[in-house]
């Protein structure tokens, strides 16, 4: 039998334990279901950043256009995440994640029998909902189940970041070869995919969390919930995590809006595309054990200031460059930004809160990173309308770069930071 503390039980940062025991087999499927919950939520973003706005272009549409189309796919999850975190960690995770899922397989296909702009629109609102609550699903199982072990943080990161990379690879394939209708129900079967390995994570009855029946006044949100959780803001900690989410996630919507356009614009096929987005997430998934050897060296601070730097340096020069093998290196060093950046911001804000507060935190932490998302390629798109989509790229990483040096600034002077 296999005690839950011993390998990320429920036991809560008051010291609050369930008492739930897990065989081995028993815990060895949480665990598959927790990591491949990782490897296939986050990776839809990246897969459909490819699938979408060459699409567009397909259409027709603008630069501003398609910025906007990238932009409100951040727009129901900037408002909704911290309900739908709070619903989890109301109404259970599984449950919660199960249903978003569920939504996401039936979105795809309406893509590709829906081919307008007004249709585009309402599309990407709702698959940035579904899409960004299973990945909150995904890291809440992380918070409540694994309780914010670093170690774990790594594994889950590696997880999220093989499916960005394996992800984006075969859907290139999968377009070039056979068109953008076959890549969406590639799509829809990957998010099916999602949906099974949901089922894999014990239900919290079986972990010993009962939770009361839904309601349909639950899916209303609560002013409460909102303040309960931007509290949680008060904790410097949360208050850098939030700030340094901000920024991490701006330079990633550049990859997956623009960086995808331009590399449209100098005729590079959708499996180099794909190849390209895949070795950022491939080079992400092999740097997070550098972070404990790093921890022991230099403080987590810094260690999310040079990824946060690197990130956006490597990002900023792409339009520099038109070959492939550049393209390809710069692609790798952003990679290695995410993958020591990631972890280190999860294992701090899963650290900060409490048991009961996780999914909140990562709905408020989700609120940030839609709010950098829904901004970025629209403010991008704008850029690209009137001075270009290499302009663009100069602009946003210069923005992002003085934003990086204040929070620095202001952190450093926080004697109660504990990083």
């Amino acid at each position: 039998m296999v005690k839950l503390p011993e390998h990320g039980d429920t036991r809560g940062q008051g010291g609050a334990e369930t008492g739930v025991v897990q065989t081995p087999r028993e815990f060895r499927r949480t665990i598959i279901g927790i990591y491949g919950t990782a490897f296939f939520s986050l990776s839809m973003v990246p897969m459909s950043s490819i699938l979408v706005p060459l699409w567009m272009v397909k259409m027709g549409a603008s630069p501003l256009w398609i910025g906007i189309a990238i932009g409100v796919r951040s727009l129901l999850p900037l408002l909704l995440s911290i309900h739908g975190g709070v619903l989890m960690d109301r109404l259970g995770t599984r449950r919660v994640t199960l249903v978003v899922a569920l939504v996401a397989v039936a979105l795809f296909p309406a893509y590709a029998l829906m081919p307008w702009m007004a249709a585009i629109i309402i599309l990407q609102m709702i698959f940035g909902l579904a899409q960004g609550l299973c990945w909150v699903g995904s890291q809440t199982f992380y918070g409540y189940l694994l309780k914010g072990q670093a170690g774990q943080a790594g594994r889950l990161v590696f997880f999220s970041n093989g499916g960005c990379f394996v992800g984006p690879l075969l859907v290139g394939v999968v377009v070039e070869f056979a068109g953008a209708h076959a890549g969406f129900g590639f799509m829809c079967l990957w998010a099916a995919l999602m949906v099974l390995f949901t089922l894999f994570v014990p239900s919290e009855s079986r972990m010993g969390l009962e939770k009361p029946a839904p309601r349909w006044r639950d899916l209303i949100p609560r002013a409460q919930d909102y303040k309960s959780a931007l509290r949680l803001c008060l904790i410097p900690v949360v208050t850098m995590v939030m700030a340094f989410t901000f920024i991490r996630i701006a330079i990633a919507s550049v990859q997956t809006s623009f960086y995808i356009v331009y590399l449209g614009e100098i005729h590079m096929g959708e499996s180099l595309i794909g190849l390209l987005l895949g070795m950022a997430n491939l080079i992400g998934t092999l740097t997070p054990p550098l972070i404990q050897p790093l921890a022991r060296k230099v403080s987590p601070l810094w260690i999310l200031v040079g990824a946060t730097v690197g990130t956006t340096f490597f990002m900023t020069m792409t339009p520099l460059f038109s070959t492939f093998l550049p393209l390809l290196l710069l692609s790798a060093c952003y990679g290695a930004g995410v993958g020591l950046g990631f972890p280190t911001l999860l294992t701090l804000l899963s650290k900060a809160v409490g048991e009961g507060d996780q999914g909140k935190s990562v709905g408020l932490r989700t609120s940030f990173n839609r709010l950098g998302s829904l901004i970025i390629p629209i403010l991008m798109g704008a850029i690209a309308e009137g001075m270009g989509i290499q302009t663009s790229f100069f602009v946003v990483g210069i923005g992002l770069g003085v934003a990086t040096l204040l929070t620095t600034l202001w952190a450093r002077r926080q004697p109660d930071l504990g990083v």
